[in-house]
């Protein structure tokens, strides 16, 4: 929703009656035998000139692996030479598919582009339906646009593991601000706001509390804010550099950064060379902890609500064949460090005995820890990405 205006102001022209399909395959690999989702996708739009574009996505994911239960490290039942001991994540194997569909509609009444778009998606335990309007109004003979944009959004969760039947809305706001500073430079600025309530929980995580694995349990409602700062410029050497910058935080108390940079050149007529680089870091939630001693109102061990950072690298190449015809080929490589960390004691093993002792765990919130420490968030993914364009 916050990119959706500059999108709109950055795609291109297209001529009347003609129509562009786009097919993209993307697989998504986390080391460890983790996630793995293949994910093949069309896009067709059809433009109609004065009468506006119409647009169709098709995508499907298969998703297997498995993933962190939320429940405790558990310590090894042997220890390193150096008296420390090892430990293991709990994990869950799973298995899903996920279909979605969304159609979008644009026309441009003179200054102004209001976009429709109606999307939906089913997995065997969520059901999603959305809904989201988009406008944008140039300013000052095309140098100024304020784009602006809300969209709503109805669930529905069964989880496989409760005979019950659970619901979740969203509503989402954007406004933003779009400035051409020069021939060569283009700035952005948006602000977005996202409000949730209903079924927030994971229904498959755990926590562990003393001794035993509860459910987790979070607030009904959530209130997400961010900021995002885009800025672009071309060099006469037929390259360009993209910027950004986006900050988030909500009232669960996640507070996040993202930088990103990625570089543009063309290499002769037909290719184009873009390498990227991201980093992320984030806080944890104001309920989250590795264990708790006592049952809490709001409680939750899932890695995505603690605290880590990550950096990616990629890389992609696209060749155009012709006007009408281009190829692209991708891949990045992600590196993600939990800083919130379970860590393992030391075990104590008296002299001349065999080493037998276990390592126990303690919580070592806001902190890296040493070489017998463990994170659910540390994690190294690939994603490759093979697809083509073709105008028609």
């Amino acid at each position: 929703m916050i990119a959706a205006g500059i999108s709109v102001l950055a795609s291109p022209a297209a001529r009347a009656d003609d129509s562009t399909l786009d097919f993209k395959f993307l697989h998504y690999g986390e080391q460890g035998g983790r996630t793995q989702v293949s994910n093949p996708e069309i896009y067709f739009t059809h433009d109609f000139g004065e009468k506006g574009q119409v647009g169709l996505l098709l995508s499907y994911d298969s998703i297997s692996g498995a993933s962190p239960t939320g429940e405790a490290p558990t310590a090894d039942t042997t220890t390193s030479a150096s008296g420390g001991a090892s430990g293991s994540i709990p994990m869950v194997g799973y298995q899903d598919t996920r279909q979605a569909i969304s159609a979008s509609y644009q026309r441009r009444f003179g200054s102004n582009l209001p976009s429709i778009t109606l999307s939906y998606s089913h997995e065997s335990d969520y059901l999603s339906r959305g809904f989201s309007l988009v406008d944008s109004w140039e300013l000052f003979g095309g140098r100024s646009t304020l784009h602006a944009g809300v969209g709503v959004t109805s669930d529905r969760i069964q989880p496989v593991t409760l005979a019950d039947t659970f619901a979740k809305k969203g509503i989402s706001f954007s406004l933003g601000w779009s400035q051409v500073l020069g021939p060569r430079d283009l700035l952005d600025f948006s602000l977005g706001l996202e409000n949730l309530n209903g079924y927030l929980t994971d229904p498959y995580k755990l926590v562990t509390v003393g001794a035993s694995a509860l459910p987790e349990a979070r607030p009904d409602t959530r209130s997400r804010k961010s900021a995002l700062i885009k800025y672009g410029h071309y060099y006469l050497s037929r390259s360009a550099i993209k910027t950004s910058y986006r900050y988030y935080w909500d009232d669960w108390a996640i507070k996040a950064h993202t930088l990103e940079l990625e570089w543009d050149k063309r290499l002769g007529r037909r290719f184009i060379l873009a390498p990227r680089l991201r980093y992320y870091q984030q806080g944890a939630a104001s309920f989250f902890a590795y264990e708790f001693s006592t049952p809490q109102s709001f409680m939750s061990s899932d890695y995505r609500l603690s605290s880590f950072r990550s950096w990616l690298a990629g890389i992609g190449m696209t060749v155009e064949v012709n006007d009408r015809l281009s190829f692209e080929l991708a891949a990045s490589y992600l590196d993600q460090t939990g800083i919130d960390r379970a860590k393992v004691r030391p075990a104590v093993v008296p002299p001349l005995f065999t080493l037998g002792g276990v390592g126990a765990f303690e919580t070592e919130e806001g902190g890296e820890g040493g070489p017998h420490s463990l994170s659910a968030a540390d994690l190294k993914t690939i994603s490759l990405t093979a697809g083509f364009s073709f105008k028609f």
